[in-house]
């Protein structure tokens, strides 16, 4: 009887140590990918800086109320950036952006560009300025850089040019963005 409450009491004790084990999870919820497109389709970009002009500053807000038939406006609270915590009333909001791949982009192309190009795609601390930027080549795609236009005006012919990582671009979903100059 000894014998078989022994060998009881290790098999028991073999099954509750095994069962204490911790197990890793097959889906990482920690990944700082998921942790940065969260952050960013949790959110929509306004303008914070130069509200109307093509050379605004966009920032992570919150998104408080959509325009109605009386106001075209939308109430936003900024998350990040130098308008930080501060609710206005805008239409100037980009509701949905994409990531960039690698595949070739038109010139022309409008898209959202972080302004601090940081190397680490994950660098929370640097997604808190953005500005529209026009694709003017696409020839470095193969080491990862993509060259932007920042036009100043509609009469800017001769804008600032950058080279700038693809982890730090995205595409303007909803509202459609096109460039801002007219060409005579």
């Amino acid at each position: 009887m000894k014998k078989v409450l022994l060998l009881l009491f290790v098999s028991a004790a073999v099954f509750l140590t095994g069962c204490h084990q911790e197990k890793e999870s097959p889906y990482n919820r920690t990944d700082p990918n998921q942790d940065y497109e969260r952050l960013i389709n949790t959110h929509v970009f306004a303008a914070c800086q130069n509200e109307g002009k093509a050379y605004a500053t966009y920032s992570l807000a919150t998104l408080n109320k959509r325009p109605s038939n009386d106001d075209p406006r939308y109430k936003v609270t900024f998350f990040n950036g130098p308008c930080e915590g501060k609710t206005i009333w805008t239409t100037y909001v980009l509701l949905k952006t994409a990531p960039v791949g690698a595949e070739p982009l038109p010139k022309g192309t409008v898209l959202l560009r972080n302004f601090w190009n940081p190397t680490d795609p994950y660098d929370k601390e640097k997604t808190d300025r953005w500005n529209i930027g026009v694709v003017s080549s696409s020839a470095r795609l193969d080491k990862g850089i993509i060259d932007l236009e920042f036009p100043r005006d509609r009469n800017d012919f001769m804008p600032a040019r950058e080279g700038v990582y693809l982890h730090n671009v995205r595409y303007i979903v909803e509202p459609k963005v096109k460039d801002v100059r007219t060409f005579l």
